[in-house]
């Protein structure tokens, strides 16, 4: 999909409040992680990485591909998943009572929407990973430390 087509069905930038930030984030996760821990839920964070693979129109694409991949987020993901921006470049969607599988299905779904716009072309590569209540962590930090050091394909 041509990225003047997307703007035109996802919408502005200006329809991003869902998406919160970092500071509120951490509180939301920290009280997902306790309720998880107390009612033996399970709870998977998506984090999506925009990567500047070779140099495009500077910060012009940088923001429409921020702006295209937070709509699309919203699209998306279910009404009760949290959103929020981790820096320019990553974001992260936290679902709770969501599975191993549950995030794999809802991982799947992103990736396969995301494949319909041309990022390569504006010099960015998109990227979606996993990490899961209580396979990668049992702990707020432990889920944090992993979200942050994981790698990318």
């Amino acid at each position: 999909m041509r990225i003047q087509e997307s703007r035109a069905v996802l919408g502005t930038g200006t329809e991003l409040g869902r998406i919160m930030d970092k500071e509120l984030f951490l509180h939301f996760l920290d009280l997902e992680v306790k309720r998880a821990c107390r009612y033996q839920n399970f709870l998977c964070l998506l984090v999506v990485k925009l990567q500047q693979s070779s140099k495009g129109n500077g910060e012009d694409d940088d923001e429409i591909c921020r702006e295209i991949v937070g709509n699309l987020l919203k699209v998306e993901m279910r009404e009760s998943d949290i959103h929020a921006s981790f820096g320019s470049n990553q974001l992260v969607i936290l679902l709770p009572y969501a599975d191993k599988g549950a995030g794999n299905v809802a991982k799947a779904r992103l990736e396969n929407s995301l494949n319909h716009y041309e990022f390569k072309e504006m010099g960015y590569e998109v990227n979606v990973q996993q990490v899961c209540f209580p396979m990668d962590g049992t702990c707020t930090k432990d889920l944090l430390v992993r979200m942050l050091t994981i790698e990318t394909n």
